[in-house]
């Protein structure tokens, strides 16, 4: 029998709730590098631990696209590295594990069902490091359709609590909880219309959103409300509860093409709260070639109304 999506909902804002929770507990997180020179901790791999753990045990027949894979842990934090995170993850599902069980979780691929997770453990690790923004970042896709999200941002305030869980769907409606529980809040995106009035959300890496290609759009529509650069998919959750009407992620390398993990969460929870999610070129983002989004160039997220402002400023570009 096929789980509903309301049961798998309800599975992974837990794990996601315990992985958000094992991220803050790393106090002083090291540095791993990886490829490209991207960072990796360790609350990385405990966090995307606690949650394929969820897929592994109540959902063994979901395929998992996950950023992570044991082989680099084991390489670079050696044993020492996995004990830490074995404890990390106990800690977090309130079970004992041991190491062999946590690299198991990390590698958990699924089965061959027709829902997939696609899984960031940690969206933003640079902010993470920083102590500045980060996710923790499940989508879970059907036949490759982003059809609901969970987004754990531990530093993120939504109407003054710090440390909120955004989460939800086409048709679910979208909503957002204080990770330390209580009462889910449904959010909307805003109905600002006016371009002097329109905020504007961007990356902090330049690699992941060149800031220059951004003013200058800011500057030819005369989007006039501020912009913020933000760390990871938060910026999704700032559009989903009305607090921005833009986030635009333009590249800088013309040969890049986005993960699907850094966007799967964050496009079904701003079109479960009303939003506009494509490429640049206003073409759907198609989340079925696989991790990477190979048919897309770059990303735009709107409040809807301001969508094809946006994207006649950009072919004009």
């Amino acid at each position: 029998m096929v789980a509903s999506l309301t049961d798998v909902l309800a599975s992974v804002r837990a794990a996601v709730r315990a992985a958000s929770t094992l991220c803050l507990a790393v106090g002083d997180p090291e540095r791993l590098e990886k490829l490209e020179r991207e960072p990796v901790t360790l609350a990385d791999y405990g966090s995307q631990a606690v949650i394929l753990r969820a897929a592994a045990l109540e959902f063994p027949d979901d395929r998992v696209i996950a950023e992570e894979g044991s082989g680099h842990l084991l390489g670079s934090a050696g044993e020492d590295g996995a004990a830490a995170i074995a404890a990390l993850v106990g800690d977090a599902i309130g079970l004992p594990c041991s190491r062999h069980d946590v690299v198991a979780w990390i590698d958990h691929t699924g089965g061959l069902g027709g829902r997939t997770w696609a899984v960031d453990p940690i969206d933003g690790t640079k902010g993470f490091l920083r102590g500045d923004q980060f996710a923790v970042a499940v989508g879970i896709l059907e036949e490759g359709v982003p059809v609901a999200g969970v987004l754990g941002c531990p530093r993120f305030e939504v109407a003054g609590t710090t440390g909120v869980l955004f989460w939800g769907g086409p048709g679910l409606g979208s909503f957002v909880e204080p990770l330390t529980g209580g009462e889910p809040k449904p959010v909307f995106v805003s109905s600002v219309t006016r371009a002097d009035a329109t905020r504007v959300l961007g990356s902090v890496e330049a690699a992941h959103g060149d800031p220059s290609l951004v003013r200058e759009l800011i500057e030819r529509v005369g989007l006039g409300g501020g912009w913020v650069r933000i760390d990871s998919q938060v910026k999704y959750g700032a559009v989903a509860a009305g607090l921005a009407e833009v986030y635009l992620r333009p590249r800088s390398r013309h040969d890049w093409r986005e993960r699907v993990w850094d966007h799967a969460a964050g496009a079904a929870i701003v079109a479960g709260a009303g939003g506009t999610v494509t490429d640049l070129d206003g073409v759907p983002l198609d989340f079925t070639t696989g991790s990477v989004l190979e048919g897309n160039r770059g990303v735009l997220v709107t409040n809807g109304p301001l969508h094809g402002v946006i994207l006649e400023a950009l072919r004009v570009g």
